[in-house]
């Protein structure tokens, strides 16, 4: 069986290869699972992750080097990777907006 399993392709938008490292964060930031952000579109990403069963269903990816936290929403899970699907924000299940703010500034 290949990384995506054997559900196969199902994209919905076109996505740009690449490797990209960031972080999977539950809601209510008390997770922080290390990634690998793959296949990225304007619509969702591929994560690759050590425990893809430890990712919430629903999360905050921060990418590094980005500014923007994106909403996100599992799609998909193999024992290898965790498909997600960015959310707007009409469809987040939260109340607080957190997901939506901005990412921390890094100090140097």
């Amino acid at each position: 069986m290949d990384i995506l399993g054997q559900e196969g392709e199902r994209r919905d938008a076109q996505r740009q290869t690449g490797l990209k490292s960031g972080f999977a964060l539950s809601h209510d930031g008390t997770k922080r699972d290390a990634c690998v952000v793959t296949n990225m579109s304007r619509s969702g990403a591929l994560l690759l992750v050590e425990q893809p069963r430890d990712i919430d269903q629903q999360l905050v990816l921060l990418i590094d080097g980005e500014k923007e936290r994106r909403a996100a929403r599992v799609v998909w899970r193999t024992e290898a990777a965790v498909a997600v699907s960015f959310l707007t924000a009409d469809q987040d299940d939260s109340a607080d907006g957190w997901v939506f703010a901005p990412a921390e500034a890094r100090s140097a």
